[in-house]
């Protein structure tokens, strides 16, 4: 054999700069490029490493007969795998919707294990005489044990009233089990080819990505047991390594474990083994390695530093001018991400515009805007107000939540920061003379117009879930409040723990486990009240994030809820994942799930910026967002008119006397809008095939 480069260290260095190659673009993407960049690593290394396999099956298949149903097996097994990957990667990028439970991606993974299975088993039946039993008990004790943990764990977790229900926890415990299968017989011929080179070496790569399959598998077990939620990313890394790895062990096989034909028989022969490189070209080797896996990792810490520290946007003529910097805390990523892109957009668009009508007016100010993401998280909001504060900035635009709001208000008080929101309605923080403004009105009027909008529609029994944060826990009370005001009754609902991170909103399976504990509880309440009352005379309500596209897939699988009228609030209205899923959509059309949000008179100046910003977002924006435009103009006439005394009085009497695209932004005596009325917000069909679904105006409710 002619004298070769490749040995199993250059080998091992090379899968690690594939693998960190490949993971950096998951591990340094925004939370939602991280599914796209995992769904299309996870097809391109599955197709390349079932390409491998075909390889090396042929050739087996024409010089060793004997040894060719095996890694024919291991070729069937990936080709299964391929066409699975290929349509669970179609449901969530291009029909934008939960896979069904079990689904057909389903039915091809589970039909691939018996392939792998077979090529496992006879490959630990040919070499048996060498490896020890102690080992292969072990690894029976060992797997059995961990996959009774886990039936018991998701058992715990499961809705077994239901086919559904019934179907998903077959689903989810059939991976870890046939993972077991495989996994016995890996270990033990792990151990026994451990020091016999060449052959140590592809086994070594196809136990490493074996074991990556079970921890990806399993991985759910890890994020309910530590409630770390937002990592749910985190196996998708190991998935795409798996078949990188095991592509370096068909690679190392089809290279060096040539065929040979024997006049008697046909057998396998290893090929010479080469047992170091000359130093220079080893040098050469370690030296690119070093330098793409360097660059790989500075590249990646780089682009995440510019994702998620501040983004300056500044004049171009700043350095002629008076530059006042606004800030923004904006949930760019997290529970409300749909809420913050449209926020950034529009604070770009602001910027411009306002820098443009200040050079039209002679004015020699101009205004900057640094946007950070609070990731829809609390603390996260009060560690960037502090940040801003330190750089100087007086007035930030934001937070956005209510939870965030309660979590910055001591902190703005006591270091003369002006706040202010433009997505804040719970009532608890309207607080005269503190240092939070809010250009919408607090949840008081919405909920009078909600309650009012379920007796006029029949409802008289209202049956609640709510995020259990100042937002939802205040909401939720008003609106009892006003039910039970009109006569109506409110039973005793459903409070969950908001979750952290973008997991909140995904499709992922691990999703529906949490969410179908909520909905299991809710779904019994339901059924006892449409068993007293009667289904017309029901509704639930719920006042949610982005959460409520996972809530309404999970809601379609217990008929009680579907039998009944849902209604939500502003922070589920226009939300874009419930007409991008399908399965969400139709269940919202079914139950007529009707969302209030503050609404805004239609003049000619906001459609003329609604059209402008739908043309940049690709859909009708949230009037929040045309608030959030007027928001950036207040705060830069406040800054530019600002002479003396506190910063709060200019912005007041700014915006007592502005009339914007949202009209007029007087502000009551706790600094929230004094006026506003609510337009309701429902899906419909759409209009054409590429947008099957959309929210659409359907009444409006004038409260003062």
């Amino acid at each position: 054999m002619p004298h070769t480069y490749l040995t199993s260290g250059t080998l091992l260095l090379w899968l690690i700069v594939s693998v960190l190659a490949t993971n950096s673009l998951i591990v340094f993407a925004d939370s939602h490029a991280k599914g796209v960049y995992a769904e299309i690593i996870a097809t391109a290394t599955v197709s390349i490493t079932m390409g491998l396999a075909i390889i090396l099956a042929l050739r087996q298949l024409r010089y060793n007969r004997p040894h060719a149903k095996m890694y024919l097996s291991l070729a069937a097994g990936l080709v299964l795998w391929f066409c699975a990957d290929i349509i669970w990667a179609s449901y969530e990028l291009v029909f934008h919707m939960a896979a069904p439970i079990p689904s057909l991606s389903d039915v091809l993974w589970l039909a691939g294990y018996p392939f792998f299975a077979h090529n496992l088993f006879a490959t630990y039946r040919e070499f048996k005489s060498r490896f020890n039993r102690r080992i292969l008990a072990a690894s029976i004790a060992g797997n059995t044990a961990f996959v009774v943990y886990l039936i018991i764990l998701t058992a715990q977790l499961s809705d077994f009233s239901t086919q559904d229900g019934i179907a998903m926890f077959s689903v989810m415990i059939a991976y870890p089990i046939m993972n077991a299968v495989l996994v016995i017989p890996a270990l033990s011929i792990l151990v026994g080819l451990w020091k016999e080179n060449p052959w140590s070496i592809p086994w070594t790569f196809k136990s490493l990505s074996l074991f990556c399959i079970v921890v990806t598998d399993s991985w759910f077990a890890f994020i309910i047991i530590s409630g770390l939620y937002d990592q749910v990313w985190v196996a998708s890394l190991l998935f795409g390594a798996e078949y990188i790895i095991l592509a370096g062990g068909l690679l190392w096989f089809n290279k060096f474990l040539n065929v040979y034909k024997g006049h008697a028989h046909e057998k396998v022969q290893a090929a010479p083994f080469p047992r170091r490189n000359p130093g220079p070209v080893r040098y050469l080797q370690v030296t690119v390695a070093i330098a793409l896996v360097g660059g790989i990792i500075s590249y990646g810490f780089a682009s995440s530093m510019v994702t998620s520290s501040a983004q300056y946007i500044t004049p171009a003529d700043a350095q002629l001018s008076t530059t006042f910097t606004i800030g923004a805390l904006l949930p760019l990523t997290g529970a409300l991400s749909s809420f913050g892109e449209e926020a950034e957009m529009v604070l770009k668009m602001a910027v411009k515009d306002v820098n443009k009508e200040l050079a039209a007016s002679g004015s020699d100010t101009r205004i900057a805007l640094v946007i950070e993401d609070t990731k829809t998280d609390p603390a996260v909001a009060l560690e960037k107000l502090q940040a801003l504060a330190s750089d100087g900035i007086q007035i930030v635009i934001g937070p956005v939540t209510s939870a965030e709001v309660a979590a910055v208000k001591q902190y703005a008080n006591d270091n003369d920061v002006l706040v202010v929101s433009i997505g804040s309605t719970a009532p608890d923080l309207a607080i005269p003379n503190d240092n939070v403004i809010r250009l919408v009105p607090d949840d008081t009027q919405q909920a009078r117009a909600l309650a009012r909008q379920m007796w006029d529609d029949g409802v008289r029994v209202v049956v609640p879930m709510w995020r259990a944060d100042v937002f939802g826990n205040n909401l939720q009370l008003l609106m009892t409040e006003n039910f039970r005001r009109l006569g109506g009754t409110v039973v005793d609902g459903v409070g969950y723990e908001p979750l952290v991170g973008d997991f909140s909103a995904s499709l992922h399976r691990i999703n529906f486990i949490v969410w179908e504990q909520h909905l299991r509880s809710l779904s019994e309440k339901v059924g006892e009240a449409t068993a007293q009352y009667g289904a017309e005379r029901v509704g639930v309500y719920i006042v949610a994030f982005d959460e409520i596209v996972p809530i309404l897939i999970q809601a379609d699988r217990h008929p009680e809820l579907e039998a009944v009228r849902w209604y939500g609030s502003d922070g589920s209205a226009q939300v874009k994942g419930v007409v991008r899923n399908a399965e969400a959509a139709e269940f919202a059309i079914r139950t007529n799930f009707l969302n209030p949000i503050y609404g805004v008179e239609e003049t000619e100046v906001f459609r003329e910026l609604e059209e402008r910003i739908a043309e940049e977002i690709g859909r009708e924006p949230r009037s929040y967002s045309e608030a959030t435009y007027d928001a950036l103009w207040v705060a830069a006439l406040a800054l530019e008119r600002h002479e003396s005394g506190p910063l709060r009085d200019s912005f007041v009497q700014t915006a007592n006397s502005y009339v914007g695209v949202t009209g007029s932004t007087e502000l009551n005596d706790a600094g929230d809008r004094k006026f506003g009325s609510y337009d309701f917000w429902a899906v419909r069909e759409g209009h054409d095939a590429h947008h099957p679904f959309e929210w659409a105006s359907v009444g409006t409710s004038s409260v003062h």
